[in-house]
């Protein structure tokens, strides 16, 4: 377990997986049901709440600190409105991350991570958007931007060129790539068609790293790297002007930054033990931070008019709707069945629950999805196994109970 992994045990924090997302429908507020909790198969998960007050280490709160971040970064549909599709479940295994050694970077970067983190003096955290031009992905471009957030203006500035020149020399067969109007973007791709191509760049206290694959280009055999150049300069044109809008926390007030302001992550369920530091961290956030997570224009609907505020990730999504009818529309939209889902047994004793099965293609898709909503709140869990995903959400309205 890696340096961030231990101080998040510590804190008692578990690590997070990807989620679903629907679009929305009408939905009144039903009556609350009348359950017993105590009769309600909830397997080994907890059902009492923790709650969070300051980080417990420097690395905890330099997470937060990304997690404040994700607010600010535009949206990939913002960036690129042919952007408006959710990425590829592998692309957002990790969001958060405090060490250039973490998935966010090697699963995009082939430079070994002594190398980056020695090229990085000054690094604080990070945090990865990313979506896709297409539902099907052999048909769309894939555009991530990672966001790396710095001490100092002076150290991001001196690392992008360095972190930029050690991409290049660790990818055999690149070649370098100018982006027009930015001159000091260091850009390159690799051989092959479609890219993968990249790009660092420094603004302010920030360095962009912008990524770039077109399964498109790949599939015809194409290479038009003025039209890859284009999609970076895309993104150096919108997000730093973003960047320069958010308020960093004094370095010697990074250990006073809330971790549960709310405490809607201490209300949602931990679902899976791992490593954070290396396949997800739980998290925090706010209306726009949570539509980095659940992406496209009908969850940004959707958010609207159930009045989303907080979004929490912890292994599950629980969402913190305006009032009771807009949770229950979440769970709603989210539980809809169609060809690729169909509606399974919801667990015994929660009449409010409601549960449905993945049947389409895929590679590494989850298969099974789970529904509840109480008071205000949302909630959705996964597993591949139907038991499991009955037992978490039964788990998870008791929790939300046991925290009222």
């Amino acid at each position: 377990m890696g340096r961030f992994g231990r101080a998040l045990s510590a804190a008692g924090i578990a690590m997070v997986v990807a989620g679903t997302a629907a679009c929305g429908s009408d939905t009144a507020a039903p009556a609350e049901p009348v359950v017993d909790v105590s009769t309600l198969d909830v397997g080994n998960n907890t059902t009492t709440p923790k709650f969070y007050d300051k980080p417990v280490s420097t690395d905890h709160a330099k997470l937060m600190e990304a997690l404040r971040l994700a607010s600010y970064i535009p949206l990939p549909s913002e960036v690129d409105p042919e952007v408006k599709y959710p990425a590829q479940a592998m692309s957002v295994v990790v969001r958060s991350f405090v060490d250039l050694s973490s998935a966010a970077i090697h699963n995009r970067v082939h430079a070994d991570a002594a190398v980056l983190n020695s090229a990085a003096s000054g690094f604080m955290s990070g945090f990865v958007t990313s979506g896709k031009s297409d539902e099907k992905i052999s048909l769309s471009y894939e555009l991530e931007n990672i966001v790396l957030l710095f001490t100092d203006e002076q150290s991001a500035s001196a690392a992008a060129p360095v972190l930029g020149q050690a991409d290049f020399a660790s990818t055999p067969g690149a070649e370098r790539v100018p982006i027009d109007g930015y001159p000091a973007a260091y850009a390159l791709v690799e051989k092959g068609n479609g890219g993968p191509f990249r790009s660092w760049y420094a603004t302010g206290r920030f360095v962009i790293l912008t990524n770039i694959f077109d399964s498109v280009m790949a599939e015809i055999h194409e290479r038009d790297l003025t039209k890859m150049a284009a999609r970076v300069r895309r993104s150096l044109d919108v997000i730093p002007p973003a960047l320069a809008k958010f308020p960093v926390t004094p370095l010697d007030a990074l250990l006073g930054i809330p971790v549960d302001p709310d405490g809607v992550l201490a209300r949602s369920l931990p679902t899976v033990l791992a490593d954070p530091s290396q396949a997800g961290i739980p998290g925090i956030y706010d209306r726009r931070g949570g539509l980095q997570l659940v992406q496209g224009a009908d969850e940004e609907k959707l958010f609207d008019e159930a009045g989303v505020d907080r979004v929490a990730w912890r292994g599950n999504y629980l969402f913190r709707a305006r009032d009771a009818a807009g949770a229950a529309r979440i769970v709603d939209a989210h539980s809809a069945t169609s060809r690729r889902f169909r509606p399974v047994d919801s667990p015994k004793n929660l009449p409010n629950a409601k549960c449905r099965k993945y049947i389409g293609p895929g590679v590494g898709i989850i298969a099974h999805y789970c529904f509840v909503s109480y008071g205000r709140y949302a909630a959705e869990v996964s597993a591949n196994q139907l038991l499991d995903a009955q037992q978490r959400i039964a788990a998870q309205y008791a929790l939300l109970v046991n925290a009222h």
